[in-house]
């Protein structure tokens, strides 16, 4: 189940930011939020769209027009629906390990089955690999059993 972990409640218990499994649901919605609007929205709102499914195109819609309402709703205006994110433009969404992540997974000292991960598995180790954090990486090694650091 795509959920908000446990080292981003711990970071932000009063939920002021967007967590990642959000992130990557208005990346496969096509659509772009400001923190502001975030916010605005109820908890119960917000807690709506963590748990909210994507798992083709036609649930993408349905959630970005959730997410509109929701926004509407918070009197936050109305936003633009932009193209979803496609694997031909991002990483995490492609079958086979891209090259850019097995060279981070061999700096960072990762070893994990890329076919093993789930889809909001990839998205943790790209967007690790992205800010290149050490901690982060920490972090999400600690909360995705299919990753893990090699032993030296």
């Amino acid at each position: 189940m795509e959920q908000v972990f446990t080292f981003e409640r711990t970071i932000d218990p009063q939920d002021h930011f967007i967590p990642l499994v959000v992130r990557m649901k208005l990346d496969l919605a096509g659509a772009r939020i400001h923190l502001a609007d975030w916010q605005a929205l109820a908890d119960e709102d917000r807690q709506f769209l963590v748990e909210l499914e994507i798992a083709d195109p036609a649930q993408g819609r349905h959630y970005f027009n959730a997410l509109r309402e929701l926004l509407a709703a918070a009197n936050r205006g109305m936003i633009e629906q932009s193209d979803p994110v496609t694997e031909a433009a991002t990483d995490w969404l492609k079958e086979s390990e891209p090259e850019p992540i097995t060279q981070f997974k061999a700096r960072a000292g990762i070893r994990g089955d890329w076919q093993a991960l789930t889809r909001f598995q990839r998205y943790l180790l790209c967007h690790a690999a992205r800010k290149d954090d050490v901690t982060l990486n920490q972090q999400i090694i600690a909360e995705v059993p299919a990753l893990q650091f090699s032993q030296s």
